[in-house]
């Protein structure tokens, strides 16, 4: 496993780092993880070289992913890695939840500290009601304590707000959204660039789009990656698309299968910062243009929007809809959003009480969507 800087922490960070937001769950039940086989995959990552864990307090709900790294990092596996959380500022109204947030993390995790803890998921909102609460004396205490030992921040929202948070305290790292298709989106290349010009680390989240980009791609776009110079997987060229970055310190993916984890780990090993020329990255610009004609809602699948109270699964509706259109497969999506077994979790049950809207890092209109699909694919 190749290792990188991250920013002047003097921490030597995997190149790959997995994250607990998709971790393995019993007949596709989002809360009930399938401990067994997650402690499998991650350990199994660990063993080969991966040395970087990431969770937070929404992932798998109300801390479920922190509570299943105490049983999957139990055994000394906790000593191997540094362990990353998040202070999920939009369930907190003071400074004392805070305080209490993180002292759960801790007990949830069976830590005594987070080598990284980041605020998380800051967005215009997020960002002025973490200085309203001081969460920045939170931090130097718990620094001061041992309880953290680097201080970062993960966002999602726009590039002049990227630069002011960048400004604002004495960051080490963060996490932005980036993957070939959204290098204008959110922070951006622009971004990335920004905050290694500051000496921050840079993680990377969400660097195949949710998944989507790892999907085997419609045959506009096969035409275009087959002028290129290497045969790879669809992961693969997602992956080292951000490996050519020097900016980029660790790539997080949600693998929750071992292939993933070898094939992530060799695309890491065998490609490295400048690999690509400048023809393969004009193709990257291709695919873009072509991607972009056929998908219809930019979603990552992070899944803050659930649970619906009416039992509405958001990002599968938007997974058939945007995958029947890139892969030129509608029918065959219409066929899965209308089988019986998602009559209740199906867009037709929205009622548009905006519950979404509030949680979605991607603003995106889900309301809307959801009419949209329903207006679309809704059995008349």
């Amino acid at each position: 496993m190749r290792y990188r800087k991250l920013g002047n922490t003097g921490i030597e960070i995997s190149a790959i780092g997995i994250g607990t937001m998709r971790l393995p769950v019993v007949n596709g039940v989002f809360t009930d993880i399938d401990i067994e086989k997650a402690k499998k995959v991650v350990r199994y990552a660990i063993d080969q070289g991966i040395n970087y864990v990431d969770t937070a307090y929404p992932y798998h709900l109300n801390g479920n992913a922190e509570g299943a790294l105490k049983e999957i990092l139990s055994d000394g596996y906790r000593e191997k890695v540094y362990l990353g959380d998040k202070l999920s500022i939009w369930v907190c109204d003071t400074y004392e939840d805070c305080e209490k947030m993180f002292e759960s993390q801790l007990e949830r995790t069976g830590s005594d500290y987070f080598d990284l803890y980041f605020l998380h998921s800051l967005d215009s909102n997020f960002w002025a009601k973490a200085k309203k609460l001081n969460v920045f004396k939170l931090f130097d205490k718990l620094k001061t304590e041992g309880k953290i030992k680097h201080i970062g921040f993960s966002f999602h929202d726009k590039y002049e707000l990227f630069e002011e948070i960048v400004n604002a305290y004495d960051w080490e790292f963060c996490i932005m959204q980036l993957n070939y298709m959204d290098t204008d989106y959110q922070a951006g290349l622009r971004g990335l660039e920004y905050a290694a010009s500051k000496g921050l680390g840079v993680l990377i989240m969400e660097p195949l789009k949710g998944g989507q980009l790892a999907k085997e791609p419609p045959e506009s776009v096969k035409e275009i990656w087959a002028k290129s110079e290497r045969i790879m997987s669809p992961a693969a060229r997602g992956i080292s698309f951000l490996l050519n970055r020097p900016e980029v310190s660790c790539i997080l993916s949600g693998m929750n299968e071992i292939q993933q984890i070898d094939d992530n780990i060799h695309t890491a090993n065998t490609y490295n910062v400048g690999d690509l020329s400048e023809k393969e990255l004009e193709l990257y610009v291709e695919v873009r243009k072509e991607f972009s004609k056929l998908i219809k809602v930019p979603c990552t699948r992070c899944q803050y929007c659930t649970p619906c109270p009416m039992g509405v699964d958001i990002p599968t509706n938007i997974d058939y809809y945007n995958m029947g259109y890139m892969y030129n497969s509608i029918e065959h999506a219409k066929n899965f959003y209308n089988r019986p077994f998602f009559d209740k979790k199906r867009s037709t049950n929205c009622v548009s009480c905006g519950i979404c809207i509030k949680k979605c890092p991607q603003h995106l209109d889900i309301p809307e969507i959801m009419k949209t699909i329903s207006d679309d694919w809704g059995i008349k």
